[in-house]
């Protein structure tokens, strides 16, 4: 074979303060024996010492194949990109690189066995164990490349390994700033974000020298900023959502035994696609990773469950954050058994511990289980003692999992193996096998440098600051991401609003996750339901209110509060978009998850009063948090002016005009209007009040106003929809209203029935004391019911009084009961003036729609909100995609 026509291995060696050992290392450079060219690039970074000129002028004249370049002195990185430029723009014909520093040593078949593996695999580069010589060490480094350990744990590559060249031409490059200690580890991030994997190589190895002292030893002695710089320059590749998919591809947190085909599927993501186990695999996996933790994986969580039941979990989209439930109950109890139940109505997570001993009632749809219990019931001889999750007594300790949702009325399909059996079964084949065996003895001979795979998942929580990390990767198709975060998910008004903004931010591309945070349950919805693609619940550990501090005299939480930042920080990392809609325990938060690459934005609805109408509430802790928010969502104009007073600047704010929260056809709508124009001018006038009976809301007005009425003889038909707060007042309200022949009905939540409700009341009548934006008063206009209410709140920002409602001016209560009062009579009397504010009203409603209010927000988010770029490992012949992909793609390691 001709000279040219054998491949160009190129071998680039930095060098500063070395020339003594330079000629050593260039000397087993050229002693390499190896069917590649090889052609040395040697880049003095600025040595002004006589003796480099010297030794490598001798070298020039008589290797031809020895290059030197000089430069000014720019650092291990920049020396090291010295060369590769001169590579690239002189040496077009080169396949790989070869790093070598000058004060190391290569064998005589390290470069021809290393570039032969990288042709092999095709990979991006192909890294060796380490061994040291002058102070004796070595380290094993892992039968299989892993990104996941690669960036929580270690730089796990040497700068010494054969690179394709294919990663110069890609653009990759060396960081050249002095305040970097770990270039090297830097340089193979950056390689990971540009889609290149390594490949270990046990077959060669390079000689690294080693002393007392070193520049690494002086870069790990400030090793918490260098780790700070680069996870400031690798945002991306830090967070959650790219470590979740290196994990779901590398070593899955989960082991499911499906029950019925006795496979085991593990995963992290339960929306991607797992890879699947048999028996025998599973058991060499499970023994593996006992003998030699770093070469070989078995999940860290075990469960079983039938295919029905996973496919029902899928459906609730509570899945994902089931998991996390699972993986906190592990931490008070042995096992964990899952009771799915079918709620219409309803979607919740309650959790119970019980004691060892527990008497079990009903059977579980899931289990779920530590892999360490199932170690230590094997090594402690407890089977028996294990096998009791399958008898009515259960010896380990249980936490009862108990999950509702609504699902289609045919219940799941049980399989004749239950998940306990199941599960014992898979554990007794384990314990039984003869990999037992040579379970404690290590055939690795070098010692293990690398964390346990299947202790990743600890590393990972220690990287993302949380615990447990929510386990989900990249959204499907690129989609940006949105967590909004509510206290509560019933029918109030505020979280409606909310739910309209998900609404609105899913039609615009985003994956919607709904967060309840402080509560275990929530309303099902008709109008929102489809809003959210993923719904999160986490109640322990999450205050309502907090007095940690005070802010303009206002009491917000502060970060050393006692609140489950673990929990909170776990799940809320990664998002491309947070919105807070009154969660007071994550305001601290916030400023954290900004840092990391997520826009903030805190949505807020009305400025409450004390007893003694001292403004209070919500505000003033968002406004206290002000620089940890990129934006200020508000329903109403008057609060976008409330908050810019504080000090927060208008171009953060927007103010979303609130619409009604329920939808009417066309075809409903018109009969509604029809009925009202049919009844009689004689008919008595239908009041309605929908909401809690309580002062805030006027309720005790409202009663006198009712008494004033019948005084004056003014026939009408009142309904009151609502519910007592419970020991707010010493007698019933219910039974006052009802006294006056008020008929009280319990409050109702379905868009449908609030539509029909609001369709009977010919006003809806609302004397709050203070108020946001009602929505009850754009949906009672958009079924022409006309709004008669106090101008308190934003409230005049959705009625124009005489135009399509009445407002009630003043604060005197004696002056507001008879106002009241006095505009019910008129509406009595004159139906006219009644049908021109019902029409006025109708207009009004006409005009509103939420994507016209959320419009300018939307806008924002488009140019502010971006997704987080998902890293795609290249594959052979198949260059790195920069578009986002809809199916997993596995990395190619060896």
């Amino acid at each position: 074979m001709l000279s040219e026509d054998r491949d160009l291995v190129v071998i680039a060696m930095p060098l500063y303060g070395h020339a003594a050992l330079a000629v050593e290392a260039l000397e087993t450079a050229c002693a390499s024996v190896t069917d590649c060219r090889i052609e040395v690039v040697v880049s003095v970074d600025g040595d002004p010492r006589r003796e480099v000129f010297d030794a490598l002028t001798l070298y020039a004249a008589t290797r031809p194949e020895l290059h030197v370049i000089f430069g000014p002195n720019a650092g291990p990185g920049g020396a090291r990109n010295r060369a590769i430029d001169f590579i690239v723009e002189n040496l077009p014909d080169a396949k790989a690189v070869y790093f070598l520093d000058a004060d190391n040593r290569v064998l005589p078949t390290t470069i021809d066995t290393l570039y032969a593996r990288l042709k092999a695999e095709q990979c991006g580069w192909v890294y060796t164990n380490i061994d040291t010589f002058s102070v004796r060490w070595g380290a094993h480094y892992g039968d299989g490349y892993s990104r996941l350990t690669h960036c929580v744990s270690d730089n796990i590559c040497d700068t010494g390994s054969m690179i394709s060249i294919d990663v110069f031409e890609a653009g990759v490059r060396f960081d050249a700033d002095r305040q970097n200690g770990f270039e090297d580890w830097e340089f193979w991030l950056s390689c990971i974000e540009a889609g290149f994997v390594g490949v270990p190589c046990h077959d060669t190895a390079f000689e690294y020298r080693l002393r007392a002292e070193s520049r690494f030893k002086e870069a790990n002695r400030d090793r918490a900023a260098s780790l700070s710089f680069l996870r400031r320059r690798h945002k991306a590749l830090f967070r959650r959502s790219t470590l979740v998919d290196f994990e779901h591809e590398e070593s899955p947190r989960y082991a499911m035994l499906r029950t019925g085909d006795g496979t085991i599927a593990c995963f992290t993501d339960p929306t991607m696609e797992p890879s699947i186990l048999d028996f025998d695999e599973a058991i060499r996996a499970f023994w593996g990773s006992a003998a030699e933790p770093d070469n070989f994986h078995f999940p860290p969580f075990l469960a079983a469950g039938s295919r029905e039941t996973l496919k029902l979990l899928k459906q609730s989209r509570l899945w994902p954050n089931l998991l996390v439930h699972l993986e906190r109950a592990t931490e008070s109890a042995n096992v964990v058994f899952v009771q799915i139940r079918n709620v219409p109505a309803e979607r919740g997570i309650d959790i119970e511990v019980m004691p060892s001993g527990h008497v079990r009632k009903g059977r579980a749809d899931l289990i779920f289980m530590s892999s360490t219990i199932v170690r230590d019931a094997i090594r402690n001889n407890a089977l028996d003692w294990l096998g009791s999750i399958a008898a009515d007594q259960v010896w380990p300790t249980v936490a009862v999992v108990k999950v509702r949702f609504p699902f289609p009325a045919e219940a799941p399909k049980r399989s004749s193996a239950t998940p306990e059996q199941s599960l014992i079964n898979l554990v007794h084949t384990i314990a039984t096998s003869p990999l037992q065996a040579v379970a404690a003895k290590r055939w690795t001979w070098r010692e293990s440098r690398l964390p346990a795979l299947s202790e990743l998942y600890k590393q990972l929580r220690t990287e993302v600051g949380g615990s447990p990390v929510l386990p989900l990767g990249h959204a499907k198709s690129g989609k940006r991401t949105l967590a909004l975060l509510v206290p509560n998910a019933s029918f109030g008004g505020a979280e409606k609003v909310a739910f309209a903004a998900a609404r609105e931010l899913k039609a615009e591309g985003f994956e919607t996750h709904l967060f309840v945070l402080g509560n275990a349950r929530m309303d099902v919805l008709d109008e929102f339901d489809a809003s959210f693609d993923f719904i999160h619940f986490w109640k322990a550990g999450i205050p309502a209110w907090g007095g940690s501090n005070r802010f303009l005299g206002q009491d917000f939480i502060a970060e050393y509060h006692d609140v489950d930042w673990n929990a909170l920080k776990g799940q809320l990392s990664g998002f491309d978009l947070i919105i807070n809609n009154h969660v007071m325990a994550v305001h601290p938060l916030m400023a954290r998850l900004r840092s990391e690459g997520t826009r903030t934005a805190c949505y807020l609805h009305v400025v409450d009063e004390t007893p003694l109408r001292r403004p209070a509430g919500q505000p003033f802790a968002a406004i206290a948090h002000e620089h940890c928010y990129d934006a200020f969502l508000t329903c109403s104009e008057q609060l976008k002016v409330y908050l810019h007073s504080y000090g927060v600047p208008l171009e953060k704010i927007y103010a979303v005009a609130n619409a009604p929260s329920i939808s009417v056809k066309p075809k409903m709508l018109t009969e509604i209007v029809q009925n009202r124009q049919a009844r009689a001018a004689d008919a008595p006038l239908r009041i309605l009040y929908m909401g809690r009976f309580e002062p805030q809301k006027g309720i005790d007005r409202i009663h006198a106003a009712l008494q004033e009425l019948r005084a004056r003889n003014i026939p009408y038909e009142a309904l009151a929809v609502g519910g007592e707060i419970l020991a707010e007042q010493p007698s019933s309200w219910t039974g006052k209203l009802r006294e006056l022949g008020v008929t009280v009905r319990p409050p109702i939540f379905g868009g449908r029935e609030i539509a029909a409700i609001l369709a009977w009341g010919d006003i809806l009548i609302m004397p709050s004391r203070w108020e946001g934006a009602p929505l009850m008063i754009a949906e009672a206009q958009l079924v022409g019911c006309v709004p008669v209410a106090t101008a308190v709140g934003a409230v005049d920002e959705l009625v124009t009084d005489g135009r399509d409602g009445i407002l009630i001016e003043g604060e005197s209560d004696l002056k507001i009961v008879a106002d009241l009062a006095n505009a019910v009579e008129s509406l009595a009397r004159d139906r006219n003036r009644l049908g021109r504010l019902r029409d006025g009203g109708l207009f009004t409603a006409s005009g509103r729609s939420w994507a016209a209010s959320f419009g300018p927000f939307v806008e924002w988010c488009d140019q502010s909100v971006s997704t987080t770029p998902r890293i795609v490992a290249r594959t052979p012949n198949r260059p790195a995609d920069s578009q986002p992909i809809t199916e997993i793609e596995v990395a190619a390691v060896a």
